[in-house]
């Protein structure tokens, strides 16, 4: 559907910091209609783009399918040199850094991305994944801050920043961020497990099972909120 698309987008494109995310079923519709919209607006920004780097991209995309991330790379720093002030360049060329576990160099990339546009909240995203991934948590948090402050009414943002403060320790702040999260937009039935998961983590089975039900109230076929339900159900045998 979206062949013209830089190909890493939706690998890299949102981190869920220790969430225990494994794969796409885990998130529910509210994260994935999310990334959907960002990438139909990547792929309209790519199609305005000449046909130079719609062959390279094409090129990148073949390299990718072979799992020959080296070349994807080489690719990469070809299309970051022909269009040094493409935002969305300097983003992918950080992710396919951090695909090939050069973290630092991944991070200065994103940074450049979000200089050149600092209005676009998946940038922030990725280098606060990349970060948190590299065991730099409190830089991840001091990203993801920045991304609070330029989207405070977005809930995905509040979500990212309580997963980074349950990972320093700092539960009660996290519990906060949770709440802030929830009490915002886009409503997320994955939001409201991760603070059922956290209270579950503080012992505290009765709120965690509370948002496990307001999560299914949310999205009923979200089977993670389900089998939440269920273990602590069972707990009770």
């Amino acid at each position: 559907m979206f062949a013209n698309i830089l190909p890493l987008f939706l690998l890299f494109s949102i981190s869920i910091f220790g969430q225990h995310i494994n794969n796409s079923e885990d998130f529910d519709n509210v994260y994935m209609q999310e990334m959907k919209s960002e990438n139909m607006e990547l792929s309209g920004r790519i199609k305005s783009l000449p046909a130079n780097f719609q062959d390279i991209n094409r090129q990148i995309s073949i390299a990718i399918r072979a799992k020959d991330y080296l070349v994807a790379l080489k690719l990469v720093i070809k299309m970051d040199s022909l269009y040094p002030n493409n935002s969305d360049v300097k983003n992918f060329k950080g992710k396919m850094l951090a695909k090939l576990g050069d973290e630092n160099a991944a991070i200065q990339s994103f940074d450049k991305a979000i200089k050149l546009k600092p209005d676009n909240k998946w940038f922030y995203i990725n280098k606060a994944g990349v970060e948190a991934d590299n065991n730099q948590i409190n830089e991840a948090l001091k990203t993801i801050e920045k991304l609070n402050f330029l989207f405070p009414k977005w809930s995905i943002g509040y979500n990212l920043k309580a997963a980074l403060l349950h990972s320093l320790g700092k539960n009660d702040e996290a519990l906060a961020a949770y709440t802030l999260a929830i009490n915002n937009e886009p409503k997320s039935a994955l939001i409201l497990v991760n603070r059922g998961d956290l209270y579950l983590y503080l012992k505290d089975n009765i709120k965690a099972l509370d948002d496990y039900k307001k999560a299914l109230s949310i999205q009923p076929d979200y089977s993670r909120a389900q089998l939440k339900i269920d273990s602590i159900s069972n707990l009770k045998k």
